[in-house]
């Protein structure tokens, strides 16, 4: 199995020069995506709900105090399968052209960071545990088809304590298939609780 190290130096090989903050997101969303599109580990080193967002324990431990990284020669590229590069040149696509900044944000607001930090705040350390489990359902939800979509959103908002009816279903059911954006009905949610 390949390492983080491995996936590492694959990602720095599809972008080059990172930040070191931008190197972990984008492992990170190397394991999601690859547990959404393969169904299995890409790496089997845990990755923890630091402040900063998701980290790789072992990797920040080779760049800690670096600014940019440019070269991983603490893995190999070349270990990885042809499924595992495909997912790792996706995610260079995707997110290499989002700022470490960005990033952190949008990990934040994902469920996966989330619910491994419970009810800390923001700013707190932690060393929680990413449930690979949970990102792998997450990760897949962006994928799925028009039903499996909703019902992995209801059961997802029910881990967060909101339950979904059916009204809500019909709605992320629109989004899901394009009949609406999720902007719009974000605009059109306010407008109603403004009671405009």
């Amino acid at each position: 199995m390949a390492t983080a190290h491995d996936v590492a130096a694959a990602v720095l090989g599809n972008l080059g020069s990172v930040t070191a903050m931008k190197l972990e997101k984008l492992v990170y969303y190397c394991q999601g995506w690859h547990l959404a599109l393969e169904g299995t580990l890409l790496f089997p080193e845990p990755i923890e709900a630091w402040r900063e967002g998701p980290v790789v324990p072992p990797l920040y431990r080779h760049h800690r105090r670096q600014l940019n990284v440019s070269e991983w020669p603490h893995g190999e590229a070349s270990r990885l399968t042809p499924a595992q590069q495909r997912t790792v040149r996706w995610v260079a696509d995707e997110y290499g052209r989002f700022s470490a900044s960005e990033l952190s944000v949008m990990t934040h607001n994902e469920l996966p960071w989330r619910a491994a930090r419970g009810g800390l705040p923001e700013s707190a350390n932690s060393s929680a545990r990413i449930s690979t489990d949970l990102m792998r359902t997450y990760y897949a939800r962006q994928i799925a088809n028009t039903e499996t979509a909703v019902g992995l959103a209801t059961a997802n908002a029910a881990l967060e304590g909101t339950e979904f009816d059916q009204n809500w279903q019909d709605k992320l059911r629109d989004v899901a298939s394009g009949v609406i954006s999720a902007d719009d009905l974000i605009s059109d949610e306010i407008a109603r609780l403004k009671g405009e």
